[in-house]
Order: structure tokens, then C-alpha cells, then sequence
């Protein structure tokens, strides 16, 4: 009645909680380890070095789910167990990446030469789309915050304590040292303006100060894990070639093929409702020129490696999106905008383009799905006059 979700898959996932806490409390006790032995951030193994970044990815994120959930319960104590569907999808945004996180930790530890398949530093998933956010992200936000920054502070007091014997390393410390300062000042900043029950014009202003302070906590974190990384976190990449301008519908070259999974194109062709589905697809869509841009920067950011073919955790491919157009389900490997959806390591999303329900009122739908994907027998041809369902 009140238009909230069930929070059963979100409970899933705080109940995986304590494996993070133990895994960070073991950090921390293996880093004072290390410098009762004269080591320093820059002399720990690769393998130590990514059980670090990996530990404190989970941590924060799982501390964020953890922190927006309660905020809700406590605020609305009559519907625990269920969330606004805004919240649902912030706290699964920060949930879903942190077992591919934790598994990382856990092959780092057993492996001293292990070697991070993804970039870091990396970014937070996205902030929900809404401006302000709802009163109870502001709350989970602020728990978030200190309870990161907490842990923060004991990152830099062991990375304080390594004296750097190079010039280089100084530079980094002196980098990391800075993103800190950021930090913490927005972090008080926030903290003395938030008050007991600030107006909306105070609350939209702790919120930036708020997701500022996270951000750079998150960031502060892996720099201390792995401080050479600091020379990269100031660098600004240069922006990415357009892509080239693709064939339309109707044109000479076209391939009504293109969104469609490489590996399963040549099942779906021989299917004739697959055809006909595809067909349908590129008549009623109404823009195919901004269709096909978003699939050449997929295509693009593919080439380049910044997302991969999404795996299952047995290694094996985890195949295509169940509806017309059938498209490759991604893992994303770096940091990257695509059709102006800000991606980070670790999300899976798909390129979702669909003409379900057009005949009934519903929109031509062309998007990046980012959410945990799962296998299915399910099959999908995007009926126009069918409601969609996903």
C-alpha cells in the first residue's frame, strides 16, 4: 500500500556482512603486523597490496547498503522488511559489487603475486537519480560516513608511520595526503551543518558535502593499499574519440544484427520469430541513429578493455540478456560513461533497447541496464502489444 519493495534480496546481502567486517579487521591487524617488521605500503607484496584495495572496496560499499538499509527501518518502523523502490536500487547499486571484491581479497591473500583484473582506483557506483535524496539516504549517508571515516584515519596513521625513502613516494604520500584533507574537511563540513532536522536547503548542501566526503574516503582508502596508484588518481584521461557514424536502417551496410550477442547471432537468425522481432525493432524505433551510437561506445569500450564478456564465478560465460534484442551481458573492468550512464569496476549491465508495450502507450526503451544478472530458460521476442515485464 505504501508502494515499497520487498528488502528480502537486500537481507541476502547484509547477512554477508560479517565476512567484510572480518576481512578489514584482519587487514588492519596484518598492517601493524607489517610495520612492527619495518615494512611500508610500498614495499608489501602485489598480493598484499590487492587484498588492501579489495578489502576496503567491500568494506565501504557493504557499509553503505548497511548504513541506507537501517536508515530506512528506523525511520519507517512499520514497514521493515520492505523499501521505497529508489532505495532498493541505491542499496543493490552498492551491494552487488562486493562479493566479485571480497573473492579478489581472498585469491590476493592466498597468492602473494596476485595481480588485480580490474583498474584502481575505482569509482563508486552512482548516486541515485533523484534531487535531493530522500531524507533516509541522507541519515544512511551520514552513518556511512563516519564509519568510514573511522577507518580512514587508521589508513593514513599506518601509511603516516611508513617513512617514504624516495622522492616518488613522497610525492604519492604527499597526494594521498591531500585527497585526505578533502575528506575530512568535507566530512566535518557535513557533520556540523546536518543538525538534528535540517530544512531542504541546508539538506541539499550536507548531501554534496556528504557524497564528496564518501568519494574521497573511498578513494584515500585504496591509495593506501596501493600508494603508487596516487599518480594516477590526479591524472584526467583524455576524453574518447566519437564514434564513427553508423549505417541506418535502410541504408547500404546496415546489420539489423548489431545489438544482438556475437556468439548468439547465428541461433537467433535461423529462428523466424527471432527475425521478424528484430525487424520490428529497428521500425519502431524512433531515434536508431542515437541506438546505434551508444552500441559503437560499447563496442569501443570493449576494444579498448574497459568492460569484458560478464563470467559466471566458475569462469564460464554468462551468456545473453533474455529479451529481443538478445544482448551480451558486460563486466565492467574500468571506470566509463556509456549513453551517459557513469559506470564503475565490477558492475554487469546490459544494453536493454525494447519496443514492449509501445502499442499500449509505453515508450521506446533504450538504456543501460546495470543489475545482477542471472541464468534463465526464459526467452523474449519484445511484443509491442505485451506490457514489459523487466
Amino acid at each position: 500500500m505504501c508502494g515499497e519493495v520487498s528488502a528480502e534480496t537486500l537481507e541476502a546481502y547484509r547477512r554477508a556482512s560479517l565476512s567484510v567486517f572480518e576481512l578489514l579487521d584482519h587487514l588492519e591487524r596484518e598492517r601493524l603486523t607489517a610495520r612492527a617488521e619495518g615494512k611500508t605500503p610500498w614495499t608489501l607484496a602485489p598480493g598484499e597490496q590487492a587484498t588492501g584495495v579489495c578489502a576496503w572496496n567491500a568494506f565501504v560499499l557493504q557499509t553503505l547498503g548497511n548504513a541506507f538499509l537501517d536508515a530506512d527501518y528506523q525511520t519507517h518502523p512499520g514497514t521493515v522488511g520492505f523499501v521505497p523502490p529508489i532505495t532498493a536500487d541505491q542499496v543493490m547499486r552498492f551491494y552487488e559489487p562486493v562479493e566479485p571484491w571480497l573473492r579478489r581479497a581472498r585469491q590476493a591473500q592466498a597468492n602473494p603475486q596476485f595481480v588485480l583484473d580490474v583498474t584502481v582506483p575505482a569509482a563508486l557506483p552512482a548516486w541515485s537519480e533523484v534531487e535531493p535524496c530522500p531524507n533516509t539516504h541522507l541519515k544512511g549517508m551520514l552513518h556511512a560516513m563516519r564509519a568510514v571515516r573511522d577507518h580512514a584515519q587508521a589508513a593514513m596513521a599506518y601509511i603516516e608511520a611508513s617513512a617514504p625513502t624516495e622522492t616518488r613516494q613522497q610525492k604519492q604520500l604527499d597526494t594521498i595526503r591531500q585527497h585526505y584533507a578533502a575528506a575530512t574537511t568535507q566530512a566535518r563540513y557535513a557533520d556540523d551543518m546536518h543538525g538534528i532536522d535540517p530544512s531542504r536547503d541546508v539538506h541539499e548542501r550536507v548531501e554534496e558535502h556528504l557524497k564528496a566526503a564518501i568519494e574521497q574516503f573511498y578513494l584515500v582508502g585504496q591509495l593506501v593499499a596501493m600508494p603508487e596508484r596516487a599518480e594516477k588518481a590526479a591524472v584526467v584521461a583524455p576524453p574518447a574519440a566519437l564514434p564513427k557514424a553508423q549505417p541506418l536502417p535502410g541504408q547500404p551496410g546496415f546489420n539489423p544484427w548489431v545489438l544482438t550477442d556475437p556468439l548468439s547471432r547465428e541461433k537467433f537468425q535461423r529462428d523466424p520469430e527471432a527475425r521478424e522481432a528484430i525487424r520490428l525493432l529497428w521500425v519502431h524505433d524512433p531515434a536508431p541513429e542515437k541506438t546505434l551510437a551508444i552500441q559503437a561506445e560499447i563496442e569501443a569500450a570493449y576494444t579498448r578493455g574497459d568492460i569484458s564478456i560478464a563470467k559466471k564465478a566458475d569462469g564460464s560465460r554468462l551468456g545473453h540478456f533474455f529479451c529481443t534484442p538478445w544482448a551480451a551481458i558486460y563486466t565492467v573492468n574500468r571506470s566509463v560513461t556509456l549513453g551517459g550512464v557513469a559506470l564503475v569496476p565490477l558492475q554487469t549491465f546490459v544494453f536493454d533497447v525494447s519496443i514492449e508495450g509501445m502499442n499500449r502507450g509505453v515508450p521506446f526503451r533504450r538504456q543501460i541496464k546495470v543489475a545482477k544478472f542471472v541464468s534463465t530458460t526464459e526467452l523474449e521476442y519484445g511484443d509491442p502489444n505485451e506490457e514489459p515485464d523487466h
